[in-house]
């Protein structure tokens, strides 16, 4: 493979140094199908305590109608399982035109993903969970009032292979969590929806003149409303059970940025009381071992704030098949790691018997198996002291 010798016998990445380094990140600026022997944790119940998983990898933002040889760089990292973080699909643009989906559009779209040769393989040999964003929910920047947002659910959780009397085809949305590992060395996953129960966004009233000198690009300003919710109450009140299960790390997956907050893109920025309400919730429960993973931006960021009762790592993968730099210029003081633009996913890697803690490793990693980026951090770290 063209990508072996980038990663190691462990399915460790390797960091890209020096002249070759330089030259590769330059290149960044610039009825659904049957899957044979498909792997899936969807019928394994809310906890599997059969064997620690020490990999999981997670992407976001993948265009369907383009080649998607990123998953043979994902299968050579050897992950335990991967999460789609939203736009697996894109529902509402066919990469030409943008239009009104249709339950037929959007089986068709679905369709097509599952037909990928590169994905068929990857799906045969490694689990896939997920949720979603705007463009595989269909609806552009859509929320709680997207007419389709059931037919669309029930396409989405068909294709994850999602069992017909699984919680999450009964409740509204398609949050859903999950314990993997044995007691101590436990990974607990929470896929959050920031879709089904959104509200809508503020319009920001400045111009993209004035937007620019400020070196922001979004359409939205924050919405302050007390009554206005992304998780919506329900998804709230779940979310606080879940955390109170014990578990070593927390992966906590949204689609859309939590802690960068300053694009006026879609981001926790546009409802910043739900924003501090995770944080709040996070020290609440006394949940040890967070760390935020999320989506939508297409490039990839670590972004860190200390507003939790611990650091609180934001690991940013966007961009399986396509991404923007003028998305990765944009204002973000909370950045501790890359922007790094070009097609990658996001790798996090548990080292469970390290001596003095086990140390978790954040990886970006690009379509060829080169790390752009990573950091590692140890689990007593993300401690309430």
């Amino acid at each position: 493979m063209a990508f072996a010798n980038r990663i190691n016998e462990a399915g460790d990445p390797q960091i890209l140094s020096g002249p070759n380094r330089r030259r590769f990140l330059q290149g960044a600026v610039t009825s659904l199908v049957s899957l044979p022997n498909t792997v899936s944790w969807a019928t394994a119940g809310s906890q599997r305590t059969d064997y620690p998983i020490s990999r999981v990898a997670f992407g976001s933002c993948a265009q369907q109608w383009k080649p998607q040889p990123i998953w043979n760089a994902i299968a050579a990292a050897k992950p335990d399982l991967f999460l789609f973080l939203g736009d697996a699909i894109y529902g509402d643009w066919d990469g030409t035109n943008v239009f009104i989906p249709t339950p037929e559009t959007l089986k068709r779209d679905w369709d097509r993903l599952a037909a990928n040769p590169e994905f068929r393989r990857f799906r045969s040999t490694v689990p896939v969970m997920g949720t979603w964003d705007n463009h595989d929910y269909g609806k552009h920047d859509g929320g709680a009032e997207y007419k389709l947002k059931e037919q669309s659910k029930k396409l989405f959780l068909d294709f994850l292979g999602e069992p017909s009397d699984s919680d999450r085809r009964s409740r509204p949305g398609i949050f859903d969590a999950k314990i993997l590992g044995p007691v101590g060395k436990r990974v607990q996953l929470i896929l959050l929806d920031t879709r089904s129960f959104k509200s809508p966004y503020d319009k920001d009233p400045r111009t993209k003149a004035e937007k620019s000198v400020l070196n922001i690009r979004g359409q939205y300003s924050p919405n302050q409303a007390t009554d206005a919710t992304l998780l919506g109450a329900a998804q709230w009140s779940w979310l606080e059970k879940q955390l109170l299960h014990k578990a070593e790390i927390r992966l906590i997956a949204s689609s859309t940025q939590v802690v960068a907050d300053e694009k006026a893109m879609e981001e926790w920025g546009n409802f910043p009381l739900e924003r501090q309400r995770l944080f709040r919730l996070i020290t609440k429960t006394g949940a040890s071992g967070v760390i935020l993973l999320s989506g939508n931006v297409h490039f990839a960021e670590i972004s860190a704030t200390d507003e939790g009762p611990y650091t609180l790592y934001d690991f940013t993968s966007s961009g399986m098949t396509h991404n923007n730099p003028e998305y990765a210029v944009l204002n973000n003081k909370r950045r501790v790691a890359g922007p790094y633009v070009m097609p990658n996913f996001g790798l996090v890697s548990i080292d469970w018997d390290s001596k003095s803690s086990p140390v978790i490793t954040i990886r970006a990693v690009g379509s060829e198996g080169y790390a752009a980026f990573e950091k590692a951090i140890p689990l007593a770290d993300l401690e309430i002291r």
